[in-house]
């Protein structure tokens, strides 16, 4: 028996202007083989949304999209219930972590995914699981680094993917983890997730610490969480040699101007990273979430019902009220 009734049609939120969120009434999709239908749960927004709701066509994530948006854009950190599967390793009533199968296109009541983007969960908070897929990128990206027993590393930018790399990158062994953002609500956070040193945007001021706590060395890897040209270029310079720059921000230009001559010369590395390997990298990430390595429930800020989308994107867009992980709930009124 299907798990809501004989019920046809679903709500999808769909993006009509900057800024501005609609809910739309379609019919449920229909699944082809290899695919599941979840029905949504649980969903938090990741800053990837927000080029979406504010309908940036200056981001290469959005230009070329005209108003209205496809249905469904943007969301895609998500857990559910199956409700129907064409698979044989989910049977109706599962309960996963799941990408759209539609790229990015999860606001919606039912969506599409498929059995190689969905992972099973265990018992527990949903509002803490679903962020086993961000933490799922932040571990993608931290397999490939070395290790880092004694090492110093800078994370640039405390929004949700910055203070998970902190957590990480702290229990891989790195003695002191500094993290770097302009809200100081933000770095309060860090400390709880596991930062030695915090400051705000001042490179100079940032660059004359990092040379003090690592003997005029610098740090032996930076993350770049952030997107943008000039913090690319701040993590190069804070850089020691043959150090590690992660490139893992969701660059806001299809191009930047890189301070290409110094990165050079101290023969360091870049590491660009992008989405998880979703069978090797989420179930890491469940764990950790699931048994307490990672507590995330300081990320977690605000709540708001499923059908208050526009408000949650809101909040989120505007880093309004202390927002840090904005969570959506299906069952909210």
């Amino acid at each position: 028996m299907p798990l809501c009734g004989q019920l046809k049609n679903m709500l999808a939120g769909q993006i009509t202007n900057p800024g501005q969120l609609n809910f739309i009434e379609l019919s449920r999709p229909e699944i082809a083989e290899g695919q599941l239908l979840v029905k949504l749960e649980i969903a938090s927004l990741c800053g990837s949304d927000i080029p979406y709701f504010l309908h940036d066509t200056s981001h290469p994530s959005v230009a070329g999209q005209p108003l209205p948006l496809r249905p469904g854009l943007s969301l895609h950190e998500l857990i559910g219930t199956v409700y129907e599967s064409r698979v044989k390793r989910f049977k109706e009533g599962d309960r996963v972590l799941a990408l759209p199968f539609h790229y990015l296109q999860g606001m919606s009541e039912y969506f599409l995914s498929s059995d190689n983007l969905a992972v099973p969960l265990p018992s527990g908070p949903a509002e803490q699981l679903v962020l086993s897929q961000p933490l799922g990128t932040v571990v993608h990206a931290c397999r490939k680094l070395p290790n880092l027993l004694g090492k110093t590393a800078v994370v640039l930018g405390q929004g949700p993917i910055g203070q998970l790399f902190c957590a990480l990158l702290r229990r891989m062994g790195a003695v002191r983890v500094i993290t770097v953002d302009s809200l100081a609500e933000r770095l309060r956070i860090s400390s709880r997730m596991g930062a030695t040193h915090l400051f705000g945007q001042d490179g100079g001021e940032l660059k004359a610490a990092i040379l003090d706590l690592t003997n005029g060395l610098g740090a032996d890897v930076v993350v770049e969480a952030i997107g943008k040209e000039e913090t690319l270029n701040l993590a190069s310079d804070l850089i020691r040699r043959n150090g590690i720059v992660i490139l893992f921000g969701l660059p806001n230009r299809y191009k930047f101007n890189v301070a290409i001559h110094d990165f050079f010369y101290k023969e360091a590395q870049l590491i660009s990273c992008v989405g998880p390997d979703v069978q090797h990298d989420f179930p890491t990430a469940v764990e950790m979430i699931a048994t307490g390595i990672i507590d995330v429930r300081p990320l977690i800020t605000h709540k708001f019902p499923f059908l208050r989308a526009q408000d949650a994107f809101t909040v989120f867009s505007k880093r309004s009220d202390g927002a840090m992980k904005v969570i959506l709930e299906t069952d909210g009124k």
